[in-house]
């Protein structure tokens, strides 16, 4: 299994778990209207953050499903040895090549990598891309 396909089912995972609790999202009383799943009678709606709401009594159920997912997916990229992978996943996603800094790719993969690891992986992906392009350059046509 590649990084590519940890993440896709990490994904599917979050999908399945959102449906089930009835995590639905809102920007206007429109798409509140529109998109608010059913709840208890006299239940109140929950904010998860960035316009994602879900019935109260589905809480509880949503953070045990999230860290499940989440723990699945450590132990994938363990398992299937991507931790590379997914450093530079998260280094290009962030943009960190074009920047310079890694700090928010590293505030994103959490606690389990270190400063060092994703400086390596950065410091060793930076180079081929430089030797690539530098590469690709010198055989180029002047006027192309």
């Amino acid at each position: 299994m590649i990084y590519q396909e940890i993440k896709d089912q990490k994904q599917r995972d979050y999908n399945k778990l959102f449906d089930t609790c009835g995590v639905f999202w809102a920007f206007s009383d429109k798409q509140w209207e529109e998109n608010k799943t059913e709840k208890l009678p006299d239940e109140k709606y929950v904010s998860i953050g960035g316009g994602g709401y879900l019935p109260k009594h589905n809480v509880e159920k949503l953070m045990q499903g999230t860290k499940a997912i989440d723990e699945t997916f450590k132990q994938q990229i363990q398992e299937f040895k991507a931790r590379e992978q997914h450093i530079l996943y998260e280094l290009n996603n962030y943009e960190c090549y074009y920047t310079g800094d890694i700090t928010e790719a590293l505030e994103a993969m959490g606690n389990d990598y270190t400063t060092e690891e994703v400086q390596a992986v950065f410091k060793k992906f930076k180079a081929q891309k430089y030797l690539r392009e530098t590469t690709e350059a010198d055989y180029l046509p002047a006027n192309a």
